[in-house]
């Protein structure tokens, strides 16, 4: 009777702990995925405001309150903040502090294009260059956190 009693513990622990490591496993799984999908989505936010930055940085046909119009309003048309703080949510502290620099280089190279540079001025060469530089680091450490275990 005893040996019945301790087989059937064993059994249900052996049952419960490997029910607890599966359960482990898959949430893991799930929350490398929306980690993924909400870092995907903060990229391309990114990427479609910097198009629409550098299209207007590009036309220098339109007067330049124009230029600064479609500048300025990119980061609100492509819900970079939004996205942004999305990812601050999941993200490591380093992704979402890295997250945090892009976007604001992304504002900085915005800024000098509402002020009226156009993008063969230096300013804006060297603005494009940071925001660049910012977004490569965070995709490098968006990688590094979703391949952890």
């Amino acid at each position: 009777m005893v040996a019945t009693v301790v087989g059937a513990v064993i059994g249900v622990g052996s049952t419960l702990a490997t029910d607890r490591l599966r359960w482990r496993r898959d949430t893991g799984e799930r929350d490398r995925e929306t980690l993924r999908t909400v870092s995907a989505q903060f990229l391309e936010a990114l990427t479609e405001a910097r198009d629409a930055i550098s299209d207007a940085s590009r036309s220098e046909h339109l007067p330049v309150d124009e230029r600064a119009q479609l500048a300025r309003g990119s980061i609100l048309t492509h819900g970079v903040h939004a996205k942004q703080y999305q990812l601050e949510l999941l993200a490591t502290p380093e992704v979402a502090q890295l997250a945090g620099d892009a976007a604001y280089q992304l504002l900085l190279y915005r800024d000098v294009v509402v002020a009226g540079h156009t993008r063969d001025d230096a300013e804006c060469a060297q603005v494009r260059r940071a925001f660049r530089e910012a977004r490569q680091k965070l995709m490098a450490a968006i990688r590094s956190s979703l391949t952890r275990d």
